[in-house]
């Protein structure tokens, strides 16, 4: 038989990682939007025809406004992941009326909103990165937002089908609990 969680820890261990990463991930992302945009738009600019020797500036800027934004979109995903799994256990400790949930169904949860929410980095990640895409090749701009609608398709059809099944275990739990206050008024 599986390991049960309790709910109560559940909601406040959620509660506690929701508070804890949302704002790290919207500090993430952010600071790896206004990283790429100033140097983009000012430092790259400013660096323009200076060398060191036979090495470009701007490239060695580049770089290090490359290495940077990608270590911020790191981070934001590994936020990401624990947004994911607070959201899951909010989502299971409020529908659940049972008191405790299996093992396996809380990780069935947090894994298909994990595999959602990497959804929000991968699309900024996109958006900061599709002017290099398109240098690189022009089909990457094309193929890479097929990949993400397909992404989201998946994501929408494994979310409905666990919030289905927990809103039906739900449904289940509050019918029986009805049954039992009826069976206790005809007594």
């Amino acid at each position: 038989m599986m390991p049960k969680n309790d709910l109560d820890k559940i909601y406040i261990s959620s509660a506690k990682k929701l508070r804890a990463s949302f704002p790290k991930f919207v500090l993430f992302i952010s600071l790896a939007y206004s990283v790429w945009l100033i140097g983009l738009k000012v430092i790259l600019p400013l660096s323009k025809g200076s060398s060191i020797g036979l090495i470009e500036v701007t490239r060695i800027d580049s770089l290090l406004i490359l290495g940077a934004v990608l270590a911020l979109i790191f981070a934001s995903f590994v936020e990401m992941k624990n947004l994911a799994d607070a959201c899951a256990g909010l989502m299971v400790s409020y529908i659940s009326h049972q008191g405790e949930i299996e093992e396996l169904r809380l990780r069935k949860v947090r894994r298909t909103f994990r595999i959602t929410g990497y959804l929000i980095p991968t699309v900024i990640s996109y958006l900061i990165f599709a002017s290099i895409l398109e240098q690189i090749h022009p089909m990457l701009t094309t193929i890479i937002p097929i990949l993400i609608v397909v992404w989201v398709v998946i994501a929408s059809v494994l979310l409905a089908m666990i919030l289905g099944l927990e809103l039906e275990e739900a449904a289940k739990s509050f019918a029986e609990k009805i049954e039992e206050r009826i069976k206790k008024k005809k007594k």
